[in-house]
């Protein structure tokens, strides 16, 4: 299952690079801010995340593919919902840097 994100994180850093884009670019739309035991985090959903990878033009992903990225990613104690300070630092390791 570990496998499988990578290779999708993978692609998603490639399609990023190439876009010259970044991360928070790609998903600022999807990014929502939450309150969780008195501290700020910024969370992204799971839909969210799906439409920005469709949105970078990676669109040949298979249902369990997308289940083991989201698997990996989200908290079940956020309702599923993916932190994004989590993400981008899965992003930091394969190059990508937030522009914020």
């Amino acid at each position: 299952m570990i496998d499988v994100a990578e290779k999708i994180f993978i692609r998603i850093a490639e399609e990023i690079i190439a876009q010259k884009l970044t991360v928070r670019k790609v998903l600022q739309r999807n990014i929502f801010d939450a309150e969780i035991d008195g501290e700020q985090f910024e969370l992204l959903s799971p839909m969210g995340l799906i439409e920005g990878i469709k949105e970078l033009g990676i669109t040949d992903l298979t249902e369990q593919e997308v289940d083991y990225l989201l698997k990996v990613l989200s908290k079940p104690e956020l309702d599923g919902a993916i932190l994004m300070q989590e993400l981008l630092q899965i992003m930091e390791n394969f190059g990508l840097y937030d522009d914020d």
